[in-house]
C-alpha cells in the first residue's frame, strides 16, 4: 500500500503548473534552500487532543494543563547541495529570534550554495 497526502484535484493541479513553470530554472535550483521548523509542546498536543483507547472501556482525562508544560522547536533547512543540522531553539519564538537563527545556522550554509565557494 503506498501512502501519500490526501491532496485534491486542484492542490495537485497548481502543484503540476508550479513545477512546469520552474522547470526552465536549471542551474538557478542551486541556489534555492527550503527551511521549516516544528513545536513540540512536554505536557502534550496543543492542537490534537486525540488519543487512543480501548473502545470497551470509559474513556478518560490522562492530563490536565493548568499551566505551560514547555516546549522544544527544532528548526532545518536543506538545498540541492545538502542540508543543515537540526537547531533547536529554547523559548518563545518571535521576529528578532528568528533573525538569529538565519543568522547563526542559515547564513554560513547559505553563503556556500550554488556553487560558490
Amino acid at each position: 500500500m503506498t501512502l501519500r497526502l490526501p491532496l485534491s484535484k486542484p492542490h495537485i493541479s497548481k502543484i503540476l503548473k508550479w513545477a512546469r513553470n520552474h522547470i526552465p530554472y536549471g542551474d538557478k535550483w542551486m541556489a534555492v534552500l527550503f527551511s521549516d521548523d516544528k513545536k513540540w509542546t512536554l505536557d502534550g498536543p496543543d492542537e490534537n487532543i486525540k488519543y487512543w483507547h480501548d473502545l470497551r472501556k470509559e474513556p478518560r482525562s490522562f492530563y490536565s494543563r493548568q499551566s505551560d508544560g514547555g516546549s522544544v522547536m527544532a528548526w532545518a533547512a536543506f538545498g540541492l547541495n545538502g542540508q543543515l543540522g537540526l537547531a533547536f531553539l529554547g523559548g518563545r519564538k518571535n521576529s528578532p529570534k528568528y533573525t538569529v537563527t538565519l543568522e547563526n545556522h542559515l547564513m554560513p550554509f547559505a553563503e556556500n550554495i550554488g556553487g560558490r565557494n
